[in-house]
């Protein structure tokens, strides 16, 4: 007779144990990683630079955490989230947006992340991207929409206008560029290295510590609760003002 080693039975403990060193997991067919936000609450919560921000139903900051991610290695471009609460999901940056190609302390974006396949025009205004435009493109069958984006009718047009409050950067490193989109070279995005770059998430004081639009609210520059309505401070009507794609008073 042949003596058969007892099956080993592992605790939960030391499962979870083993878990905890694994490496990134194994390719599968579904991209998402989960990266639950439990401290979501309010009308609305969104990503901003590295942090994760809840707004009440008035606009005002309800809550500022560390932005959640999956457990697992980051890869190099970064992760990309988006959802809410238990069903949030983080993917990695480099599906849907386009390379960095760097030398020394600038970096270019040939083929920058757009809110889907339709006719955009860009602007990098401190660290968020706002689009407005969102015409179908002719003759090719369109791909679903770019998750992470916030999008609304811009007032008084037809077009859309989105938001990105925590669009790509060169080597996922999120804040300390300075970035722009160039029209002559159809959209290309250019970030150039800026310690000092004014940028939302940035820790405050005050207003003044933070750039135009943006509000000193629980230590942190922070914009509004995006509701893309505007492109341009016309849009907004009288005593009101674009900032970040969304119309705020103007005295704020």
């Amino acid at each position: 007779m042949i003596a058969r080693r007892p099956a080993l039975a592992f605790r939960p403990a030391v499962l979870a144990a083993l878990a905890a060193c694994a490496g990134p997991p194994a390719p599968t067919a579904d991209p998402t990683f989960a990266a639950p936000a439990p401290a979501d609450s309010g009308a609305r919560c969104a990503d901003v630079a590295a942090v994760r921000v809840c707004w009440d139903e008035a606009g005002a900051a309800l809550g500022v955490v560390a932005r959640p991610l999956p457990r697992y290695p980051a890869p190099p471009a970064g992760w990309r989230c988006h959802g809410r609460g238990r069903e949030r999901v983080c993917v990695d940056r480099a599906r849907g947006g386009g390379p960095f190609v760097c030398e020394a302390e600038s970096c270019v974006q040939r083929h920058p992340r757009l809110p889907d396949d339709g006719e955009w025009e860009c602007a990098d205004l401190a660290g968020v991207v706002v689009c407005r435009g969102g015409a179908p493109p002719a003759g090719v069958v369109a791909g679903p929409p770019d998750p992470g984006w916030s999008c609304g009718t811009r007032a008084g047009h037809e077009d859309r206008v989105c938001v990105d409050p925590a669009p790509d950067t060169p080597r996922g490193e999120g804040r300390g560029w300075s970035c722009a989109f160039e029209r002559e070279r159809r959209g290309t995005r250019v970030c150039v290295r800026r310690e000092d770059a004014p940028g939302l998430g940035a820790n405050c004081a005050v207003a003044a510590d933070c750039p135009q639009g943006a509000r000193c609210d629980l230590g942190r520059c922070l914009p509004r609760a995006p509701a893309p309505d505007c492109w341009v401070d016309p849009d907004c009507g009288a005593g009101s003002r674009c900032a970040f794609g969304t119309c705020a008073p103007a005295d704020e």
